[in-house]
């Protein structure tokens, strides 16, 4: 190759004498020698005072060859990711070195086994990453709605008090004792309420945050790895007596006859309202009879607007002249799936179109229906007004002083229960045709409302126990034409 014979083996001769001095001192060069290709020196790193933890080969204490501080550290080589673990142990003692690094050894090995990440995270870590890969979106079941985020953050907040409680703030999730986990329901039960009220808490709020923090377990820390399946807590959930009763109240016949009564002929004819007042309480008059006659929730009806609503296609004039089909679009439905609601209710929005053209608002398609004249974007009322209204009107009306003998609470929900009820019990709607109207299941509703199966069938049911009598409710004027 055209080099000097006696300088080439000068070069190996110096070449061999520093690997063999490396070996003595315990230095351990790696593949030191000579590229037969280009002739260079390689290096690797040195290892200086190399001592094994245990009889694992791939895991062992050293000092660094390449500093003077002499501290020693921890190497452990993963076979499955071919990539070695290093954390310097703090200590130029080898005692204490090798007791930190089998200590340590017991913890890396295990989670490199269970093909866990090495990277530690702590609870409020896990929580952080969990809300934060959330989709928020206004449409259901397309991601997480906003309401249902700031429901997500309240019982996460509450897992992280108890872990703080507990003193494991900042102790990584994969070193949480499992033991002391599993009593956070019965914590959570016993914790007194933030805004001060008394009694027990819901049993399934607290079965919900159980749910959620589980949750927010595998989709993060099993999902990234930083746990193994196996190590999500195992926490107790509280038990609960199943109940798929109907949890709200409704108005009874006689009940809710009062109430409509006293809203359309004294709560809106009442004596020196000013006009936007006046209109108001005409349209939330409306507004009730709306809810009553389509099963909408109050947050489909609050979003509900002008170019939502549309003529029914029907040859008879009479259905022509009352019902309309209600569209109620996907990004506005609790299940995420639009639909088309119909109901006789046509006269209703026609008489809330009117007292906005009494107060001088011109109407656009794009428009709510339940626009706020006051509010220069138009926004929608919003539920809390229309609620306020609602209890005002229930004290002012009488209803509300009987509904407290009876321990009833009527909310603005309980007008779409209504629908059902009454729609079952007097109207013999089959099932499957209110499910679809309301946006629900058939299941849901016969789970919820099957017990008023048994009552209308009355007549089958006593027949041969000398009972007999048949439910007769018209309900066309009472219900439909109150204007």
């Amino acid at each position: 190759m055209g080099l000097d014979p006696e300088l080439l083996s000068g070069a190996y001769t110096a070449l061999q004498q520093a690997k063999e001095t490396s070996e003595q001192s315990g230095l351990g060069l790696k593949n030191s020698g000579i590229n037969s290709d280009v002739g260079r020196v390689r290096q690797k790193k040195n290892f200086v005072s190399k001592e094994l933890i245990y009889e694992d080969e791939q895991a062992f204490i050293y000092q660094r060859g390449d500093t003077k501080s002499q501290t020693y550290y921890l190497r452990i080589f993963d076979e499955k990711s071919r990539k070695p673990f290093v954390k310097s142990l703090k200590t130029t003692d080898r005692a204490k070195a090798l007791v930190t690094a089998r200590t340590l050894y017991q913890q890396i090995k295990g989670k490199l086994d269970r093909g866990e990440r090495l990277v530690a995270i702590n609870t409020p870590d896990l929580i952080e990453k969990y809300l934060s890969s959330l989709h928020i979106t206004d449409i259901p079941h397309a991601g997480i709605t906003p309401q249902t985020l700031v429901l997500k953050k309240y019982l996460l907040s509450n897992w992280l008090d108890f872990i703080t409680e507990l003193g494991y703030r900042a102790t990584p999730i994969d070193r949480l004792p499992d033991d002391k986990l599993r009593n956070f329901g019965k914590w959570f039960h016993q914790r007194p309420r933030r805004d001060g009220r008394t009694g027990e808490r819901c049993v399934e709020q607290i079965n919900n945050a159980i749910s959620e923090v589980r949750l927010a377990y595998y989709k993060v820390a099993v999902a990234d790895r930083f746990i193994s399946s196996d190590r999500v807590p195992n926490i107790e959930r509280l038990k609960q007596q199943p109940d798929d009763r109907y949890k709200r109240d409704i108005f009874t016949l006689e009940q809710y006859e009062c109430y409509w009564k006293y809203l359309e002929y004294t709560y809106t004819r009442e004596k020196g309202l000013k006009a936007l007042e006046k209109q108001r309480r005409i349209m939330f008059t409306k507004v009730v009879g709306i809810l009553v006659n389509t099963g909408l929730r109050p947050k489909e009806l609050i979003g509900v607007k002008w170019k939502d609503i549309a003529q029914h296609h029907t040859a008879d004039p009479k259905l022509k002249n009352k019902v309309v089909v209600i569209h109620i679009p996907a990004s506005n439905s609790k299940t995420g799936r639009s639909r088309n609601v119909v109901a006789p209710v046509r006269k209703r929005f026609d008489i809330i179109r009117k007292s906005y053209k009494d107060l001088g608002e011109d109407i656009n398609p794009n428009d709510y229906v339940l626009f706020n004249p006051q509010k220069k974007d138009r926004s929608a009322y919003t539920r809390m007004m229309l609620y306020q209204r609602l209890k005002d009107t229930l004290v002012s009306s009488g209803i509300q002083a009987e509904l407290d003998k009876l321990s009833h609470s009527i909310s603005l929900y309980s007008f779409r229960h209504q629908y059902i009820c009454w729609r079952l019990r007097y109207g013999h709607t089959p099932i499957h045709l209110i499910a679809k109207n309301c946006g629900t299941s058939i299941q849901k509703i016969d789970q919820t409302y099957g017990h008023l199966e048994t009552e209308k069938h009355v007549d089958e049911i006593t027949k041969n126990q000398g009972i007999s009598q048949r439910v007769e409710v018209d309900l066309n004027t009472m219900i439909l034409d109150t204007e």
